[in-house]
């Protein structure tokens, strides 16, 4: 009896291990996110252009803060670092522009008579390397979205 009880076990773990999918990486989970964050960045568009304008709004990769008349927005993970997706998950970037808080950007952004794109970008060659990227036999390379608004004057 034991011994049925444990394989019984054993299957119920393997079978487990097969078909659990953390809910995190649902695509419905990772649109809702994104959209709160593509929401935030609508409610503080003006004030970051206004800032860049005025030499104040500081630009991603080499600190500057001169005026550029366009600003990249990183889309980020709880812990405030790029959120990266496997190639394997299956949000593209379609399902981050049928969000409403696209909807909402992409008002504000005609609005104000800009212009506005998403981009999906590749980690690998990206210039930053990470401990799995070191790894010659990593086969699932992340990507990550950036939303760039651009189309003021400086």
């Amino acid at each position: 009896m034991n011994t049925i009880l444990i394989i019984v076990l054993i299957c119920g773990i393997a079978l487990l291990a097969l078909y659990h999918r953390p809910e995190h990486d649902s695509v419905a989970e990772l649109k809702k996110w994104f959209s709160a964050q593509l929401t935030a960045i609508s409610a503080d568009l003006a004030n970051d252009i206004e800032r860049d304008q005025q030499g104040q709004y500081p630009h991603p990769g080499k600190p500057s803060f001169k005026p550029k008349g366009s600003i990249t927005y990183t889309l980020l993970a709880k812990n405030l670092s790029r959120f990266e997706l496997s190639q394997f998950s299956e949000l593209q970037a379609e399902d981050v522009k049928s969000t409403a808080g696209y909807a909402q950007l992409k008002a504000v952004v005609d609005e104000l008579g800009l212009n506005m794109k998403l981009e999906e970008v590749e980690v690998e060659g990206d210039g930053v390397e990470s401990w799995h990227e070191l790894d010659e036999y990593v086969y699932d390379f992340a990507r990550f979205y950036t939303i760039t608004i651009s189309g003021w004057r400086v």
